[in-house]
């Protein structure tokens, strides 16, 4: 449609309507599943689910599960790619639905932190992206999935995250000396190195 000058336009050249600038398609959204596939190995009740961008496998949905049989872990924490390929899940004991994801559960670093508790202290788990998914926590015990891993931080909390997007792990430990009733409780804060998580000095 062509418009002529009206009363205030002197010009007197013609003016076309504008069309809308041209956006360049947007990216197609992930599809995920309600609840992990068969071979994540992590069937049960799904107390909740975050959708991350992992560095080396884009974006990746985590799952938290309690599960439904007496013979394994009670909880459990399972990923799958936005092409539906189940990563390695980590096995976790919890007292009922105490497991959830930290807020925000992703911090500068990349990793993902899970809060847990099975049944009296919290405990911080960090699932650490690597290129086939997640570092192994490395439970010491494979009958006991709280304490005792690489990264499962019982008896510790999150602080942060800080001015520089991170979290800080504030750990603590009895000395159950003479007695565990009876032994002091130190904390140590846990600074992100780019591998481990260390005492900071």
């Amino acid at each position: 449609m062509v418009f002529t000058g009206g009363c205030d336009d002197t010009s007197g050249s013609p003016r076309t309507a504008s069309s809308p600038a041209s956006m360049p398609p947007s990216p197609p959204e992930a599809s995920f599943p309600p609840s992990p596939p068969d071979a994540a190995q992590c069937a049960g009740k799904v107390l909740d689910h975050r959708d991350i961008q992992h560095p080396d496998l884009g974006e990746v949905r985590v799952f938290l599960v309690r599960r439904f049989t007496s013979n394994e872990p009670t909880g459990c924490v399972a990923a799958i790619t936005d092409g539906g390929r189940a990563l390695a899940s980590v096995d976790v004991d919890v007292y009922e639905d105490s497991l959830r994801f930290a807020e925000p559960a992703t911090d500068a670093t990349k990793n993902t932190f899970v809060i847990y508790n099975p049944g009296r202290y919290d405990g911080v788990l960090v699932l650490v992206p690597n290129a086939d998914g997640f570092e192994d926590i490395g439970w010491n015990d494979p009958g006991e999935h709280y304490s005792g891993g690489r990264f499962a931080y019982y008896s510790a909390r999150l602080a942060g995250p800080a001015n520089d997007g991170r979290y800080t792990i504030i750990h603590s430990s009895n000395s159950c000396n003479p007695t565990c009733a009876q032994g002091a409780t130190a904390q140590v804060t846990l600074r992100w190195n780019g591998h481990d998580y260390l005492p900071t000095e």
